[in-house]
């Protein structure tokens, strides 16, 4: 897949308004069980809480695969399969930010980590709905060469657009000052077990 500059892809309208509606009430129907499945792991190494001092939903893909749930299931994973061959897995969560809750830069996979995948992957952001200030990434710059040479990049979040990003690019989303619920979902689709423990993987099929 042919990405938009040296690491990204946007898919515009990959998934309907309508669709969207129903994963956004379906994820904040849900929000509370999710919770349940274990703690926000992100935030409990400190790897980027910097935003998430409430217990904003989101850092549960270990615990929880939002694939898991019929409704969400029965809308993502037909448009994946648009996308993405059958036979890799997924690593999907969703995240939900009320007022003043964001998230800190981070990035999916830490080339500098113990034991760290040697492929990286891709990495997927949807937009649900809710406020949103767009979402920030960390690209190459795109007049270099130089892989050290990055710059800052918001890209809008438009609802139903589907974002693809290399998994080693940092990105984080600032806190919405505005009343409303932002609703997004993630997902990493890798080779093998390469976003994650086999356990909180699904395959595509």
């Amino acid at each position: 897949m042919k990405l938009q500059g040296p690491e990204y892809k946007i898919i515009p309208k990959w998934l309907t308004n309508t669709e969207c509606d129903i994963l956004y009430n379906r994820v904040i129907e849900t929000e509370e069980y999710v919770k349940t499945t274990g703690p926000d792991e992100a935030a409990a190494l400190g790897q980027y809480s910097a935003y998430k001092e409430t217990d904003a939903l989101g850092g549960r893909a270990g615990s929880y695969n939002h694939l898991d749930d019929e409704v969400i299931r029965g809308i993502i994973m037909p448009a994946i399969r648009r996308i993405f061959p059958d036979g890799l897995n997924v690593r999907m969560w969703a995240n939900t930010f009320r007022k003043g809750e964001g998230l800190g830069i981070h990035a999916h996979r830490d080339a500098n980590a113990p034991n760290c995948p040697p492929q990286s992957w891709a990495s997927c952001i949807l937009y649900c709905g809710g406020p949103t200030d767009g979402t920030w990434f960390n690209f190459q710059a795109e007049d270099s060469d130089l892989a050290f040479e990055r710059k800052d990049v918001r890209v809008d979040n438009n609802k139903g657009d589907l974002i693809i990003f290399g998994a080693d690019v940092p990105h984080w989303v600032p806190p919405h000052d505005t009343d409303g619920i932002r609703v997004s979902i993630a997902f990493d689709v890798c080779e093998g077990a390469g976003a994650g423990p086999p356990e909180s993987l699904r395959p595509i099929k």
